[in-house]
């Protein structure tokens, strides 16, 4: 400061002119020069202050500057730890949701544990349940097979009632001589069923029908042929391919196939049944399909008991052999 001072004393001295050693200064100089000292000195102090200033304000720019960018890095570090929020909670609800599913699967463990544990007592039972089946099968099928045999009984028994009642033999045929031929000849038709009988009654061909009493004697034997094959179909519990209706001497043999055509005209009305009897000569033809188709049954029945060696001219003796046959199948059982 005195350096200072004196700086400025030596301007102020050089400004009032120059003296030499001895010479006087005036008294109103020195006061101006003290004042201008005073000056200087305030001056000096403004500038140490305003370089102050100048420094605390630099100095308050760089903490404000610190501050902005610690505030930067604040915010930043704010969102940083908001994304890392976000993101936990995720990895919560993830957490949360594998926790869920552990639990269902534990859960769905239990439940096929428990499953499996019921399996495995089932199948454990599964052999006394087994053994106990196989009992019960063998006891079903000895019951099976006692009715069956039971039933192949009774079949025989009904058997050998119908040879009984409807007894089938081989008839006189000395009748025959009667019938125009003479010498014993027999009479077309008539030979194709050897002289058999039914009841007593014969069976003859429609060729052999040359009188009335002879065409009411074979539709009544036939009527009884009728009953007895409509007898063993019920027996056997055999549909028959063309079924038979019984009504005595004035039986019939049904053709469902021309039942189910509708009729247009009378005539194909009447073929729907073909009759076992001849009311005039023009009914021969008929006659004749009804008799076939009569055998044609007798074979049916013949072929369920494996019978297929069948000649359909035979009629009464293949009625025997079914006959028979039933009756036999009481011993095969």
């Amino acid at each position: 400061m005195a350096t200072l001072g004196a700086r400025h004393f030596a301007d102020s001295s050089s400004l009032l002119g120059t003296t030499t050693v001895g010479e006087s200064v005036p008294a109103y100089s020195a006061s101006m020069l003290l004042q201008l000292c005073t000056l200087e000195a305030k001056l000096a102090e403004s500038r140490e202050t305003t370089r102050r200033a100048r420094i605390s304000t630099e100095e308050s720019l760089q903490r404000a500057r610190r501050v902005q960018r610690l505030r930067q890095q604040i915010g930043t570090t704010a969102e940083r730890i908001e994304e890392l929020r976000r993101r936990l909670g995720q990895q919560a609800r993830r957490v949360e949701a594998a926790s869920n599913a552990v639990e269902a699967l534990a859960e769905r463990k239990a439940v096929v544990q428990e499953r499996v544990c019921e399996a495995e007592r089932a199948l454990q039972r599964v052999p006394e349940q087994i053994s106990g089946a196989v009992v019960k099968l063998r006891q079903d099928r000895i019951i099976l097979e006692d009715l069956r045999a039971m039933l192949a009984r009774q079949r025989a028994a009904v058997a050998r009632q119908l040879l009984f009642i409807f007894p089938i033999d081989i008839g006189d045929t000395s009748k025959n001589e009667e019938c125009g031929g003479g010498g014993g000849a027999i009479v077309q038709g008539e030979d194709a069923y050897g002289g058999w009988s039914i009841c007593g009654l014969r069976v003859i061909g429609p060729d052999g029908v040359r009188r009335w009493q002879e065409s009411e004697e074979a539709a009544a034997a036939l009527g009884l042929v009728t009953r007895v094959v409509d007898a063993v179909s019920r027996l056997m519990c055999t549909p028959l391919r063309f079924p038979v209706v019984p009504r005595g001497s004035r039986s019939t043999v049904c053709n469902p196939v021309a039942k189910a055509v509708v009729p247009t005209t009378q005539s194909a009305a009447a073929v729907a049944e073909w009759p076992l009897y001849m009311l005039r000569v023009s009914d021969r033809p008929r006659l004749h399909m009804a008799v076939r188709l009569l055998s044609v049954c007798i074979e049916q029945c013949l072929c369920q008991h494996g019978i297929v060696d069948v000649d359909r001219h035979q009629l009464l003796p293949n009625l025997v052999q079914l006959l028979l046959a039933i009756e036999g199948c009481s011993f095969a059982s």
